[in-house]
C-alpha cells in the first residue's frame, strides 16, 4: 500500500508540474513575468494578510473546545499551531490530514490528552462543513445572480465534491460516535480502548454545546470568505479590477477546485489550472487568472514554510526536554 502511495503521488506531482509548465508556456513566460512584475511591492501587503485567517481559523479552534476546557488554551498558541498544521497539510502528500496529526502534541497547555485530539478532530469536522456550505452557498449565489452559467459536466462534478465532503463528514462522526462492532475491538483491543476517551468527549460536545458547533462552522466560512478580499486585493496589485462580488464568485469556485483536488499536494498545477479557468468563464483574461494563482501559489509556499519551520523548532525543543 505504502509503495501504490509513493507510486501515485510521484504521478500526481509529475501530471501537476506539467500542467504548470504547458499553462505558462501557453501563456507566454515573458507575459507572466511583466504581470508579476507589475504587481511588485503588492507581496509585502499580501504575505501578512493571510494572519487574518489564521486568526478566524485559531478562534474557530477555540470553540471546539468544550467551555470548561477552552480557557487551558492561549489564543495565540492555536493560532501558531493552525500555522504548523496547515503548512505540514500544504507540503506534506496527506490528503490534507498529515497536519491535524501534530497540532495535539504542539499545544502548549495542560490539558489532556484526549481533551486536544477531540478539539482537532472537532475543528476538522467544522472546518470541512464551513468549506462544503461555503461552496453551496457561492454556487446558489452563481445561478441566482446568472454571473456564472454551469454547463452539465462542471453542474455535476460540483455537485460530486460537495456531496462527497458532506458524506464522508457524516460517515467519518458516524464511525466515531458508534460503538465499535465486536470484531473490531477482537482485533484491535487497545485501539478501542484507547479511543474511547475521545468518542466519549466528542459524542458530549456534538449534543452538549450545538452554538459552539455552529460557531466554529461560521468562523470556518468567514475565513473562506476572507480569501475573496485576497483575491480582490492581487487583481487590484495586477491593474486587473473586479468587483468585491466578483472576487467572491472566484474564490467560491476555487474552493470547489480545491476540494476536488485536495489530494494533490501544494496544490501542483491545480491552483494555477483552476485559477485560469475560473477567469476564463467570469469572461477576464485567463493569463491573469493564471498569474493570481502564481501569486497565491507563492504566498502559500511561504507560509507553509513558516508553518514547517514552526513545527520543526517545536521537535528540536520536545527532544531538548
Amino acid at each position: 500500500m505504502s509503495r501504490f502511495k509513493r507510486h501515485f503521488t510521484r504521478v500526481v506531482l509529475a501530471i501537476g508540474a506539467a500542467t504548470f509548465l504547458y499553462l505558462l508556456w501557453a501563456f507566454n513566460p515573458a507575459r507572466v513575468w511583466h504581470h508579476l512584475e507589475l504587481f511588485g511591492w503588492g507581496f509585502a501587503v499580501i504575505l501578512p494578510f493571510q494572519i487574518f485567517d489564521h486568526m478566524l481559523n485559531a478562534t474557530a479552534w477555540k470553540l471546539a473546545f468544550q467551555p470548561e476546557t477552552s480557557g487551558g488554551t492561549r489564543f495565540w498558541d492555536l493560532v501558531r499551531v493552525r500555522i504548523a498544521g496547515d503548512g505540514v497539510n500544504y507540503l506534506t502528500p496527506s490528503a490534507q490530514m498529515g497536519g491535524e496529526f501534530v497540532r495535539p502534541g504542539m499545544l502548549d497547555s495542560t490539558l489532556p490528552k484526549e481533551v486536544k485530539i477531540t478539539s482537532v478532530l472537532v475543528a476538522k469536522v467544522t472546518q470541512s462543513v464551513g468549506q462544503a456550505f461555503f461552496i453551496i452557498s457561492g454556487i446558489g449565489y452563481l445561478l441566482h445572480a446568472r454571473l456564472f452559467e454551469f454547463h452539465a459536466r462542471e453542474a455535476t462534478l460540483g455537485a460530486f465534491g460537495v456531496g462527497g465532503i458532506l458524506f464522508g463528514i457524516v460517515l467519518g462522526v458516524s464511525l466515531l460516535l458508534m460503538e465499535p462492532p465486536a470484531w473490531l475491538e477482537r482485533r484491535f483491543p487497545e485501539a478501542v480502548a484507547s479511543s474511547a476517551p475521545v468518542r466519549a468527549l466528542l459524542k458530549r460536545y456534538l449534543v452538549r454545546h450545538p452554538f459552539r458547533l455552529f460557531g466554529s462552522i461560521g468562523f470556518f466560512m468567514l475565513g473562506y470568505t476572507w480569501g475573496a478580499a485576497e483575491v480582490w486585493l492581487i487583481c487590484h496589485f495586477l491593474r486587473l479590477p473586479v468587483s468585491p462580488m466578483t472576487a467572491l464568485s472566484i474564490e467560491f469556485l476555487s474552493n470547489l477546485v480545491d476540494a476536488l483536488a485536495f489530494w494533490v499536494p501544494a496544490k501542483i498545477g491545480t491552483q494555477e489550472a483552476g485559477k485560469a479557468a475560473i477567469f476564463a468563464a467570469f469572461g477576464l483574461p485567463a493569463e491573469m487568472g493564471f498569474t493570481v494563482g502564481v501569486v497565491r501559489h507563492v504566498r502559500e509556499l511561504c507560509w507553509a514554510a513558516l508553518g514547517l519551520s514552526l513545527y520543526a523548532a517545536h521537535q528540536r525543543r520536545a527532544q531538548k526536554a
